[in-house]
C-alpha cells in the first residue's frame, strides 16, 4: 500500500512516499522540480531567505573552531549535557548514523551495491524493486566491521519539562545536527536561535570562504534559515 504527499522547499518540489511492507510502514523522500507555482507567503519568505543571505555572504568573516572546541561550547556555552554511550537512545542513532555515513561517504565498502538505485517511475513495482534495493545497502552498510569503517558520535540533550533539545555532532566528518520538541510558546524559534550560535561557532576558514567549500555552504543556508 502506498500514501503519496508533497511539500515544497524553495523551488524543489519534496515528495514523500510511504509504503507498508510486512505490517512496517517505510518513507522515503523524492526531489524534483515543482511545476505549481508558488504562493504570495511563500514567495515573500524565499525573498526574505535571499536577503538574509545575501547579507550573510557579504558580511562572513573568517572564524573557525575545531569540532572538540565545538563540543565543549555546546556543553558549556549552551548548557547541555553529552548523553551516556552506553544508553539505548545514543546507541540506535549511532547505530543508524553509521550505516548513513557509509553509504554518503564510503559506499565503495559495499562491493557490488556502491551504486545507489535510482527510482525510474511513480508505479507501484518500481518502487517496491526500488525499495529493496535501498534496503539491501542498508543492510550490507549495517553488516560492515567498525574496525573497517566507524565515526564518532556525540549526542547532546537539554531537557525543560515538555521542551527537549537535541544536538548531534560527528567530529569525523564535521556533521552537526539537531532536533527539539515542546509545547512552549515561541520553544521551537529559541532552539533554531540556538542552533544557529552552534553552527556560527564552528564558523569558516578563509580556504572555506575562498573555495566555496560545503563547511561554508552549509553555515550560510542554516545562517540564513528562520
Amino acid at each position: 500500500m502506498l500514501e503519496n504527499e508533497s511539500k515544497r522547499f524553495g523551488s524543489k518540489e519534496v515528495s514523500s512516499v510511504s509504503m507498508v511492507r510486512d505490517g512496517k510502514p517505510t518513507s522515503f523522500f523524492i526531489v524534483g522540480k515543482n511545476n505549481s507555482k508558488q504562493t504570495p507567503k511563500q514567495k515573500i519568505q524565499k525573498f526574505l531567505y535571499d536577503v538574509r543571505k545575501k547579507r550573510i555572504v557579504k558580511s562572513l568573516k573568517a572564524n573557525p573552531h575545531s569540532m572538540e572546541q565545538v563540543a565543549g561550547y555546546i556543553v558549556t556555552g549552551l548548557g547541555f549535557s553529552e548523553v551516556d554511550k552506553t544508553k539505548a537512545e545514543y546507541k540506535t542513532e549511532y547505530f543508524q548514523m553509521r550505516a548513513s555515513f557509509i553509504l554518503q561517504y564510503k559506499p565503495e565498502l559495499l562491493g557490488d551495491l556502491a551504486e545507489a538505485p535510482k527510482l525510474e517511475n511513480h508505479k507501484e513495482e518500481t518502487i517496491e524493486l526500488f525499495m529493496e534495493q535501498i534496503e539491501q545497502r542498508q543492510k550490507a552498510a549495517e553488516d560492515i566491521p567498525t574496525d573497517t569503517f566507524d565515526i564518532d558520535l556525540h549526542i547532546y540533550k537539554k531537557d525543560d519539562g515538555n521542551n527537549q533539545s537535541r544536538i548531534t555532532v560527528e567530529k569525523n566528518y564535521g556533521y552537526i545536527g539537531g532536533s527539539a520538541s515542546g509545547s512552549k510558546n515561541g520553544f521551537m524559534r529559541e532552539f533554531d536561535k540556538t542552533f544557529r550560535k552552534v553552527y556560527q561557532y564552528y564558523g569558516v576558514t578563509q580556504k572555506d570562504i575562498d573555495n566555496n567549500t560545503k563547511r561554508y555552504i552549509e553555515l550560510v543556508k542554516t545562517l540564513a534559515r528562520r
